[in-house]
């Protein structure tokens, strides 16, 4: 990552400042300096901040807000970077408390790229920004205070971490978590397979239940060969007496044959009896039904005959309907032979009444003839009427317009004349107001300064006051913690008193001393205690508390006090004491100057809309002069046109249209009546032809049907059909009969056909039985029943023990085949889990596959800080692994010490002197660096910051440490380090350097 831009606002000790980070970035080593407390760490927090809402020393980022910030002012830092030759930029905004507010207020976040110059969001939620700047950069807060930007008192991290520690950040820096992963998922897929496979063997051994066998099996715990070899005797001996049973079957299906071949001979025997018996019943039923069919017969031969004249009838049918639509016929021509002389007799009295307006209509004809022209131009003449006003009235208009153009133009030049001096008054007003603007502008900023002077005069002035009272108020304290002081001491002699008294009690005059053993002459008087409150020890540390918090906020008060007096002296020598009276001197200054300058330019307007009227005025009647000759000549050809009129119409002009309308009107309907007599006598003629020739067509129709009907009466009278029926319509009533006598004939022909059969069998079978007697197959049934029953019973039992073999022959092949299997996978089981306790550090050496890749990682971390760290101090350390456990039990192999090539011993990390320490540190970090970039693609390590640890070398050692510093350029490495060292300044010629100005902290970049 290599930044671009930071924009810090509102931002701790910063205002409103900008780093141009890509002046100074490409510089192979370059120097972050400023006095302590200037805000140079402060650059680093706003990365952090910018990217991970985090700071690099992890205190809260709401700590970050410029604390003379006011409400409207945001806190808010943007940050340009590079990242794999991209451009990216985040925005963000810190949520903070505004006066008087119990909220916060919301703060936001934006991650942008760049694209031809235009930005492109990629996300704006939290959650969202925090997973793409980690998925960008390849590394978490921590990780990127710990390898990229490595703060103060972070410095050290990666080498004093615990090895436990060094397992998650190798594990996030290299993935390695995948491995772990792999490690988990074979040691679930050897639990299962061991599972699954002891499952499958109790399942096996359960199934060894299922084999259909007389004796039992030897019992067993676990499945071995034996087992199978026990069931596949049994199997052979099961396929030994089947084949026995096989033999004695074959004996009786063969005696079965020979029963049922003779069984069924005497039944065909039974079965002619049976069809003699039943042919007798037969004929006599048969015997019952020549009656009917003899009716039968006579009623084909009726039906015979219908259908030999079924044509005539349907003949005689259609001549007796043609006959009745004939008549109908004739009585509708007769009614429209009437219609006809009515239509007609109207006709003549229209022609008589068109033969009275002949004359008329040819006068009227006539005179619209004439009158056409001016019909036809009659909206042309109206208008000709109107036109001959307007131009009369317009002339007269010209004529008094005529003296008022030079009235006009006297009053253009005027208002010209006045526009032109109140512009130029105008433009002198806008000088003045600029002028004063800019004063006034000045002296805003000289007021600003004024109330800064007062408020922090008032500040002080409120402190001191505070001050005294807190020191007031401590005094009080001082005086109340030696009051109570005294009170704790009397508390303890009250204490020691009472184990006194409580003792004096006990004792009596003459009693035996318990210490010296001599009688007790005297007692002395038991002393009255003073009351003393038991909880004064709590209320001495109570105040002994308070004094302490007053003391150091009365130090605090002091220091705040000098500075704000040293602040004040600086403020005094620029502040002007009037500012306030001159500024509001200038503005009544300016208000009054506006408004002459509004009313001026309110002039102006006025004056530039009447010189617009005006010179319209002017441009209007010189076009309407122009047109008086146009007019004149256009009134004269309306007042032509008016006279032609007139000259040859007798009727007013507005009257005109109407009557020759109306004339034309009556021309049309003559006209309309005529050509209907046309057609109406047209069509007379044709309807008389018609009605004539339909009546003699008619007649003749009729009269032919007529003597048709006629001749096939007298047909059926001579014929056979009339012995059956009385007249043609009643047998044509019978036409529909005509469809059963098929049916009639083929019942009569499957009834002389059966009985002739029957007939014939009987006679045969009477003849074949003769001297035969009738078997009794009831008997003959049941012996062949019992050879039967103990046929199929031996089937069953054949089959009972087919079955039970080919079951347990399938049984066997599918057990024995799992088996087989079982032990294949049980084989593939036990690799596998070999291989999990291997890859998961259950062997001897207990090193996971995980701990192994790490391992890996470090040593090339550690090989790229030892190049670094034999440069830094003469070759004489270099790092390396522990591969035994440590005794405080850390995971074996992520454990780093240092080798002393000049003493040839190894030491611990916590051995090193201050500044061995921090070169080792500064060696692993650029070693640690170097391998995640070239190991890890995702990572992109172009510059690294330094916040620490220079001030503890002596001049060689910082000499040899800048030099590998500069050396890393060759790597495409950049370093930024903060430092105030004087060394340092003189040997790195590209500086940001860090100052403060009125009261903020700014940055400027030298020696680039």
């Amino acid at each position: 990552m290599k930044p671009i831009r930071l924009e810090l606002r509102e931002f701790g000790p910063y205002k409103d400042e900008i780093i141009e980070w890509d002046r100074i970035i490409n510089e192979p080593i370059f120097l972050i300096t400023g006095k302590t407390g200037s805000g140079k760490s402060t650059l680093f927090d706003a990365i952090t901040y910018a990217l991970y809402n985090k700071t690099t020393g992890g205190k809260d980022v709401a700590s970050l807000r410029t604390k003379t910030a006011s409400d409207k002012d945001k806190t808010q830092v943007n940050f340009d970077f590079e990242l794999n030759g991209k451009r990216y930029r985040i925005e963000r905004t810190l949520a903070y408390l505004k006066t008087g507010n119990k909220n916060l207020t919301s703060g936001k976040v934006a991650l942008m790229q760049y694209n031809n110059e235009e930005l492109e969001v990629i996300a704006t939620k939290e959650q969202e920004v925090k997973e793409k700047v980690e998925e960008l950069i390849g590394l978490d807060d921590k990780q990127f205070c710990q390898i990229i930007i490595l703060p103060q008192g972070k410095f050290k991290e990666f080498l004093l971490s615990k090895s436990s520690e060094k397992k998650e950040t190798l594990r996030s820096l290299f993935n390695t978590y995948f491995y772990q992963k792999f490690v988990d998922q074979l040691q679930e897929q050897a639990k299962k397979l061991d599972s699954t496979n002891k499952q499958k063997e109790k399942e096996l051994i359960t199934r060894f239940e299922q084999f259909d066998i007389d004796g039992e099996l030897t019992k067993f715990e676990f499945l071995k060969d034996e087992n199978f070899k026990e069931i596949n005797e049994i199997i052979l001996s099961q396929e030994n007496e089947i084949e026995t049973e096989k033999k004695e079957l074959a004996k009786l299906e063969k005696n079965l044959i020979k029963s049922k071949e003779n069984f069924i001979e005497l039944s065909k025997l039974n079965d002619k009896f049976l069809n003699l018996e039943d042919n007798k019943v037969k004929i006599d039923e048969l015997n019952k039904k020549d009656s009917y069919f003899n009716n039968l017969k006579m009623e084909v031969e009726k039906l015979t005959e219908l259908q030999k004249s079924s044509d005539k009838i349907t003949e005689y049918a259609s001549l007796l309907d043609k006959q009745l639509q004939l008549t109908k016929q004739e009585k509708s021509l007769l009614d429209e032979k009437e219609r006809y002389k009515k239509d007609l007799a109207m006709n003549n009295e229209l022609e008589t009444k068109l033969n009275s307006m002949k004359d008329k209509i040819e006068s009227l004809r006539k005179e619209t003839t004439d009158l056409k022209f001016f019909y036809n131009n009659i909206d042309e003449l109206i208008v000709a009427k109107s036109d001959i006003n307007i131009f009369t009235n317009k002339l007269e208009e010209l004529n008094q317009k005529k003296e008022s153009v030079k009235e006009i133009e006297t009053s253009l030049k005027s208002e010209k004349e006045n526009y032109f001096e109140s512009n130029e008054e105008k433009n002198i007003l806008d000088g003045s107001i600029g002028k004063l603007k800019l004063e006034i502008l000045k002296k805003e900023q000289e007021v600003e300064k004024l109330k800064e002077f007062e408020n922090k005069s008032s500040e002080l002035n409120d402190k001191k006051l505070n001050y005294e009272a807190s020191k007031k108020y401590l005094e009080e304290l001082q005086v109340t913690k030696e009051d109570i002081e005294k009170d704790v001491l009397l508390l303890k002699s009250n204490k020691e008193q009472e184990v006194l008294n409580s003792f004096l009690v006990k004792l009596h005059e003459g009693d035996d001393c318990p210490l010296c053993k001599q009688k007790i002459e005297h007692l002395p008087e038991v002393p009255t205690l003073l009351e003393v409150d038991d909880n004064i020890e709590k209320s001495l540390q109570d105040v002994t508390e308070k004094v302490i918090k007053l003391e150091t906020l009365l130090q605090k008060d002091e220091q705040d006090i000098q500075n704000l007096t040293t602040e004040i002296k600086d403020l005094e020598d620029s502040i002007n004491l009037k500012a306030v009276e001159q500024l509001s001197e200038l503005e009544d200054e300016l208000k009054h100057e506006t408004i002459n300058l509004t009313e001026v330019v309110e002039g102006l307007k006025k004056s530039e809309v009447k010189i617009e009227n005006l010179e319209k005025e002017i441009e209007n009647l010189s076009v309407l002069l122009k047109d008086e000759d146009q007019l004149k000549q256009k009134q004269l050809q309306a007042k032509n046109k008016i006279e032609q009129f007139e000259n040859n119409v007798n009727i007013e002009l507005e009257e005109f249209k109407g009557y020759y309308e109306n004339k034309i009107v009556q021309i049309n309907e003559f006209d309309n009546n005529y050509n209907k007599f046309q057609e109406n006598n047209n069509e007379l003629q044709i309807r008389k032809t018609k009605i004539e020739t339909e009546q003699k067509n008619n007649e003749e129709n009729l009269l032919e049907v007529t003597k048709g009907i006629e001749f096939i009466i007298s047909n059926f009278m001579n014929s056979k059909l009339s012995k059956y029926y009385n007249s043609l319509e009643q047998a044509k009533e019978s036409i529909e009969e005509l469809e059963k006598l098929e049916q009639y004939q083929t019942q009569i022909y499957e009834f002389e056909d059966t009985k002739k059969i029957v007939l014939n069998s009987l006679k045969q079978l009477e003849e074949e039985l003769t001297n035969t007697v009738r078997p009794d197959l009831e008997e003959e049934r049941e012996k062949l029943q019992h050879i039967e029953n103990v046929v199929s019973n031996f089937i069953e039992k054949m089959a009972i023990l087919t079955t039970r073999l080919s079951n347990n022959k399938k049984l066997y092949e599918k057990i024995h085949s799992e088996y087989l299997e079982l032990l294949e996978t049980s084989k593939d089981a036990r690799e596998i889990i070999a291989l999990s306790d291997v890859v998961s550090g259950k062997t001897e050496n207990r090193k996971s596959l995980e701990t192994y890749v790490q391992g890996y990682y470090l040593d090339l971390i550690l090989v790229a800080g030892t190049k670094r760290l034999l440069q830094m101090t003469n070759d004489r350390y270099r790092f390396i692994r522990r591969e035994e456990k440590s005794k405080g039990g850390g995971l074996q192999g992520l454990e780093i010490e240092i080798h002393d090539i000049y003493l040839n011993s190894t030491r611990i990390i916590s051995s090193l002197s201050g500044g061995e320490l921090f070169l080792a540190s500064l060696a692993l970090a650029l070693g640690l660096a170097e391998v995640i970039q070239n190991e890890s693609g995702g990572i992109s390590l172009e510059t690294i910051f330094i916040d620490e640890g220079f001030g503890s070398l002596d001049a060689e050692t910082l000499d040899i440490a800048l030099t590998t510093l500069i050396d890393l350029q060759s790597y495409g490495r950049n370093i930024g380090i903060i430092s105030h060292v004087s060394e340092l300044k003189e040997r790195i010629r590209p500086k940001i350097e860090v100052y403060a100005k009125d009261n903020y902290a700014k940055v400027k970049m030298t020696g680039i």
